[in-house]
C-alpha cells in the first residue's frame, strides 16, 4: 500500500505499508521515502522487512528514471541534516542538543595573580585552536548525526619469523564507534575544550565532506 504527498517544493513524500501474501499491509510500521525530483537522491527510513529493500531500490530506480541506485554510508534521524550533508548546504540552523552554552564558548577562569607570560601563552594557543577549528568546521552549526562507525581490517605485520599472528590468513578486524546526541558539534568542541589537540584527525573531520558516517579502513 503506497501513498504520496507533496510536502515541500521538489520533494515527494512516499509512505509504504508493507504486506505479504499472507498478511495485510502493516499501517503501524510504514517505510517513508523522500525523493527530490531535481536531484539523484532519495532518503528512506529503516525498513522492518529487509527482504523488501531490493524491491524498494528497484522501484525507486524505475520511478526516478535512473540506471541504478547506490546506497550511501550515511545515516541519521534528522532529514534536514542529511539534506545539508548531501546537498552541501551547511549555512542553516539545525536542531541542537540541549545545552545552555556550547563547549567551545566555555572558558576556564584564570587567577588574576598568575604570571602574565603564562596567560599570554595560553591566549596564543587558544587563538590558534579557535582558528584551526573554524577552518575545519566553519562558523555555521553542524548537521546533526548521532554516530560515526569505523571498521578496520589489516594484516598483522611482524619482523619476527614464525610469529603466530603473522601466519594468520584472515585480517585482524576492529570496530570503533563514536556516538553523541550531536556528534559533529561534539567533535567541533573537543579542541577548544582542551580534550583533544587541533587539528583533529581527518577521519573525524571528513564526515560532512565525504557524506558518510560508516567507514571501512583497509590496508593499501
Amino acid at each position: 500500500m503506497v501513498s504520496f504527498r507533496d510536502a515541500e517544493e521538489n520533494a515527494v513524500w512516499i509512505r509504504i505499508a508493507w504486506g505479504t501474501q499472507y498478511r495485510k499491509p502493516n499501517q503501524y510500521k510504514p517505510v517513508y521515502v523522500v525523493y527530490y525530483s531535481q536531484t539523484p537522491y532519495a532518503f528512506t527510513s529503516s525498513c522492518p522487512l529487509r527482504s523488501n529493500i531490493p524491491l524498494l531500490g528497484q522501484a525507486l530506480t524505475v520511478a526516478s528514471n535512473h540506471h541504478k541506485i547506490v546506497k550511501m554510508d550515511l545515516r541519521s534521524r534528522y532529514l534536514d541534516s542529511l539534506k545539508a550533508i548531501v546537498f552541501k548546504q551547511y549555512n542553516q540552523t539545525f536542531e541542537t542538543y540541549n545545552s545552555t552554552t556550547p563547549l567551545q564558548e566555555k572558558s576556564l577562569e584564570l587567577d588574576i595573580h598568575m604570571d602574565s607570560r603564562i596567560i599570554h601563552e595560553n591566549r596564543i594557543e587558544k587563538e590558534r585552536v579557535q582558528r584551526v577549528t573554524q577552518e575545519t568546521f566553519g562558523d555555521y552549526s553542524q548537521p546533526r548525526l548521532e554516530f560515526a562507525q569505523y571498521k578496520l581490517e589489516t594484516k598483522f605485520k611482524s619482523d619476527f619469523n614464525g610469529d603466530i599472528l603473522a601466519e594468520r590468513k584472515e585480517p585482524l578486524r576492529c570496530l570503533i564507534k563514536f556516538s553523541s546526541p550531536h556528534l559533529l558539534e561534539a567533535l567541533k568542541s573537543l579542541a577548544p575544550a582542551g580534550i583533544a589537540d587541533a587539528p583533529l584527525s581527518p577521519l573525524l573531520t571528513c564526515i560532512p565532506n565525504k557524506g558518510m558516517n560508516y567507514f571501512k579502513i583497509k590496508d593499501k
